[in-house]
């Protein structure tokens, strides 16, 4: 056991993070820290830059302690860098936003309205599941981000926990569950979709690491809940789409179970994004597993294609109907989103007895889990329905 943690410690370790970002050309901007920083901070940053340890992460794993952080260095604001390598800062900043909302927002629809339905719930599915483990796992562990000498990158998600990264478990699931229900359902070379799985999920991985959001030991343990969850759930996949599909009691149970799991979710002490974030996964997919669970009891099809070829996939005329097809969409996901979400609020906010004009009313448990859960399980279900308006307008490959 010993050389276990000893290994997580070395893995948290934030000077590696550093290290692997001046590597791939990011430096420190002296002239702006030596300017803005109090010199009694300046020495502890350069005693900081000598040890192998960050005072900022936890004293040995192994400790009570582990979740007391920074009680001997708390960095006034991050450190400036300058950027010397524009190819890498651009590809992982790429890599960055694979696991963002903006990203999930319109891929996963897209795959709908476009690919193939049934990849799209298979994705969905697992997606779902494990982002649920990681973001709470996160605040169940409660492990720092890198601190400086790390540099900062990003900032949104900083109040969040760190391990285990969520991008990165986003980053394996999504490429590898495409690839396993794409694979004898089309002709896809498997070496090709291995090649491009691998690459998509060490680009997403890095870019953590690059952009001073997670350290390594983050980023492994996120591919290692991901490939976990592939290897022992993908076999029992097909048998839960079949009850999901068939049973008349599935859409009452998945929204009943996703409400609760948002509701109770271990949120820490102090406000972060994470439960929010979470509700919105939970109630997206509960929402498109209602909607599929509508379709399939009246038997309508509503799928792209007839057959998809690579032929197809690689025609102007795919593309440009794709296009179309995914700006109603998107304007019909707005429409919904805008509506349930205005409704939703004004009415969770009279019933609890707070005005929706304060951010700390939001903020409630009783208030956010509900409204979000609202708006955006009726997002989830436009994902479905959306292919009927594109249908009726002749936006149809």
């Amino acid at each position: 056991m010993d050389r276990f943690w000893s290994t997580c410690d070395y893995l948290l370790d934030f000077n590696k993070v550093r290290s692997f970002q001046e590597l791939c050309g990011l430096r420190a901007d002296k002239s702006v820290n030596t300017q803005q920083q109090p010199a009694t901070e300046l020495q502890q940053y350069d005693k900081l830059l000598t040890k192998r340890k960050n005072p900022c992460q936890p004293d040995g794993l192994r400790f009570e302690g582990k979740k007391e952080y920074c009680k001997d260095y708390v960095p006034t604001e991050h450190i400036s860098y300058t950027v010397h390598n524009w190819l890498l800062y651009y590809l992982f900043r790429f890599g960055s936003v694979l696991g963002q909302e903006i990203f999930y927002i319109t891929f996963i629809p897209f795959v709908f309205w476009n690919i193939d339905p049934y990849i799209g719930r298979k994705m969905l599915v697992v997606w779902v599941v494990t982002m649920y483990i990681g973001q709470a796992l996160k605040d169940l562990i409660r492990w720092p981000r890198p601190t400086p000498p790390a540099f900062k990158l990003e900032t949104r998600v900083q109040a969040e926990y760190g391990l285990p990264s969520t991008h990165a478990i986003a980053g394996t699931v999504l490429p590898f569950s495409m690839l396993l229900s794409a694979y004898g359902r089309y002709d896809i070379p498997l070496a090709l979709g291995l090649f491009v799985a691998v690459l998509w999920c060490l680009l997403v991985s890095l870019s953590r690491i690059y952009v001073g959001m997670h350290s390594f030991l983050d980023v492994i343990c996120g591919v290692a809940i991901g490939a976990v969850y592939l290897a022992g759930g993908w076999p029992f996949m097909g048998m839960v789409e079949d009850y999901t599909l068939s049973s008349k009691y599935s859409p009452w149970l998945i929204m009943m179970s996703h409400f609760l799991l948002g509701y109770f979710y271990p949120a820490p002490d102090h406000y972060s994004t994470t439960r929010g974030d979470t509700v919105m996964i939970l109630a997206s997919g509960a929402g498109v597993q209602c909607g599929s669970w509508i379709i399939h009891q009246y038997q309508i099809d509503l799928s792209p294609h007839d057959q998809l070829t690579s032929e197809v996939i690689f025609s102007s005329t795919f593309w440009m109907m794709a296009c179309i097809r995914f700006l109603i969409g998107g304007f019909i996901l707005a429409m919904a989103r805008s509506v349930f979400k205005e409704v939703a609020l004004n009415i969770v906010c009279q019933a609890v007895g707070v005005s929706k004009h304060k951010q700390e009313s939001r903020r409630r448990r009783d208030v956010e889990v509900v409204y979000k859960f609202i708006t955006y399980a009726a997002v989830g279900l436009a994902i479905i329905l959306a292919p009927f308006v594109m249908k009726f307008v002749g936006a149809e490959f």
